[in-house]
């Protein structure tokens, strides 16, 4: 889910009222995202996939987590029992909300089951890079995704 251009253009009029400075609605930036990857235990996929389908249809509601931007669950093509979460918010303040939401609780209820065998964050942003262009901020409404790549770069 991603926010139609009005609803992003309202909350940056919003800050921009605090006396922030803001990017346009073409050149969006998130201020807060993660990657999680898990291994779930493999008779626990089920109970995982009900948990997230929860989690992750929940906060694409704007009504229910409106500084959520986008929310992906990705499957490893290779071990199907290691996902990755997408997550991309507006700010941390609204990563801290989600965090306290009815929907986010499903999924730290299953983790809390024991299901999660590992578990690693990597906190994201664009922020930080110039230009506005690191974050996609429109997709087609004619083309279906059904697979993605994550490559993960360090540079040293």
């Amino acid at each position: 889910y991603l926010m139609d251009p009005d609803e992003v253009a309202a909350k940056m009029a919003a800050v921009a009222a605090q006396g922030s400075a803001m990017p346009t609605a073409s050149t969006a930036t998130i201020q807060s995202g993660v990657f999680v990857t898990v291994e779930i235990k493999p008779d626990r996929i089920d109970d995982f996939l009900k948990a997230m389908m929860v989690d992750v249809t929940n906060s694409r509601e704007k009504s229910l987590d409106p500084g959520c931007l986008r929310f992906d669950l990705l499957r490893d093509r290779d071990d199907p029992n290691k996902f990755v979460f997408y997550e991309a918010y507006i700010d941390d303040a609204a990563a801290a909300f989600h965090k306290t939401t009815d929907h986010y609780k499903s999924w730290a209820e299953f983790k809390s089951s024991g299901g999660v065998v590992s578990q690693a964050v990597t906190k994201v942003d664009t922020s930080s890079i110039p230009g506005g262009w690191a974050f996609q901020t429109q997709v087609s409404d004619r083309i279906l995704v059904m697979s993605a790549v994550v490559v993960t770069v360090e540079i040293k």
